[in-house]
């Protein structure tokens, strides 16, 4: 995969530090607590900048955060050490995604220290929110559940609340043994991300069980679906220090249960789940298939366990799968929606499981609940509903398109090279089943209308 090298600015004053939080709508990590800057872009020069404090770093670095401070505050950093209001410029650490990363980025942190308060005029396009804080009380945010930070921002601010002056704290990636474990990923405080392997399709490669719980409530491992045995096993040393107490499928499609009866044997695990999941998975892989495991059926509004001491629920959302369930704490500070969205390509409603209809009220109630972050099973974590109304809107806009063909007397294949033109050939069959169920769904409701009509 390939590393893309990025530059952020860590402007610090009165051991007060100037954060950001990104839009929701942006495509990488969406909502966000995070530092200003961006991406090194091959123009941005390698000669070495002349300015003081920049003047002794890496020439194409200094010169992008130049560039992206300008870009993303306003702020014209060589006039503001020239005017003698930034005091130094120092490398403050580096830190690069993990292998398991949907987009592997080395970020260069550089602490830039200031006399007086800059006057920043954040551009809205990137920033939902700009604001000076202490490392304490950004971190405070985060366990108390109200922030998305990667670990790397965490690490680096409890380094600061201990050395309130450093600088150069070297390597801040999170360490994974990935030849033989499994990454635990924490986003959200106390809800655990392990990407592990499946049997999944292009162009995710995993599915994100997610481990949660709180010390006295029950445990609960969402999806394991290693792809393999020698995965699954991984999935077992990664779990060893664990006290699991269940775990859950969401739905019934292979890449979130596969080896999920041999982990709960392994175990001495109950599985839960819905009725429709625990049917379609014996009637598509024999009675044997849970053999040795209890199965425990769970329903809309069930509590499950605590997660900061609130009840996590159960919430039916069909539509992608009969049977598919979510959770959520009572706050609705986060809602884990399985397949209904993802963080890039198109969701498939394939008949018979799948329901476009159901898939569209079931978008439209997530959007009514308004829950804080929305949490897929590919990819990561997103503040807000932008991506549940993103994705409605557009299946709206295709399935418009696919009605006007239809009515011109267009054949599914022809509608499919008419939307979809110089397609892959293994998307094509994806896309044919999503025209399948949106014809499935207007003929549904033309039959509705004309059935109403005296």
């Amino acid at each position: 995969m390939k590393i893309i090298d990025s530059v952020a600015a860590v402007f610090c004053i009165n051991k007060r530090i100037f954060v950001v939080r990104r839009q929701s709508h942006l495509k990488d990590f969406p909502g966000y607590d995070s530092f200003p800057g961006g991406k090194i872009d091959s123009n941005d020069s390698e000669t070495q900048h002349t300015a003081e404090f920049l003047c002794h770093g890496d020439g194409q670095k200094m010169h992008a955060l130049v560039r992206e401070i300008k870009e993303e505050l306003d702020y014209d950093l060589t006039a503001g050490i020239a005017s003698g209001q930034v005091s130094s410029v120092k490398l403050l650490a580096t830190t690069l995604a993990p292998v398991s990363a949907p987009v592997r980025f080395r970020l260069h942190l550089y602490r830039i220290d200031c006399k007086t308060g800059p006057q920043f005029t954040p551009d809205p396009g990137e920033f939902e929110d700009a604001f000076w804080t202490t490392p304490e009380e950004l971190l405070a945010s985060y366990h108390k559940g109200d922030s998305l930070m990667v670990p790397a921002l965490r690490c680096a601010l409890e380094k600061l609340i201990r050395d309130p002056r450093g600088c150069d704290f070297g390597d801040l990636s999170p360490q994974f043994d990935e030849e033989n474990f499994i990454p635990r990923i924490e986003l959200l405080s106390e809800l655990q991300i392990l990407p592990v392997p499946s049997n999944t399709l292009p162009p995710a490669t995993r599915t994100n069980a997610f481990l949660l719980g709180d010390d006295g409530s029950k445990k609960i491992l969402v999806d394991p679906s290693p792809l393999s045995h020698s995965v699954l096993e991984k999935l077992l040393r990664t779990l060893k220090q664990d006290t699991i107490d269940a775990l859950l499928l969401t739905h019934h499609h292979p890449d979130h249960h596969e080896q999920a009866p041999q982990l709960a044997r392994q175990l001495n695990l109950p599985i839960w789940m819905s009725e429709e999941t625990r049917f379609r998975i014996i009637d598509k892989y024999g009675s044997d298939y849970f053999a040795g495991v209890s199965l425990d059926i769970k329903r809309e509004g069930e509590k499950l366990t605590t997660w900061k001491g609130e009840g996590v629920r159960v919430y039916e959302v069909p539509g992608h799968d009969a049977g598919q369930l979510g959770l959520a704490p009572e706050s609705l500070r986060w809602l884990i929606v399985g397949d209904l969205i993802q963080n890039s390509g198109t969701v498939v409603i394939a008949e018979p499981e799948g329901d476009m209809a159901a898939y569209f009220k079931t978008l439209e109630r997530i959007i009514d609940l308004d829950p804080a972050v929305i949490i897929p099973s590919h990819g990561i974590p997103m503040r807000g509903t932008y991506r549940i109304r993103a994705t409605l809107q557009h299946r709206r806009e295709r399935e418009k398109a696919i009605y006007e063909l239809s009515l011109n007397g267009k054949t599914e294949t022809e509608i499919l090279n008419t939307i979809y033109p110089g397609i892959d050939r293994e998307s094509r069959a994806l896309a044919l089943q999503n025209i399948k169920s949106h014809l499935s769904k207007l003929k549904q409701e033309e039959k509705t209308t004309s059935t109403a009509c005296p």
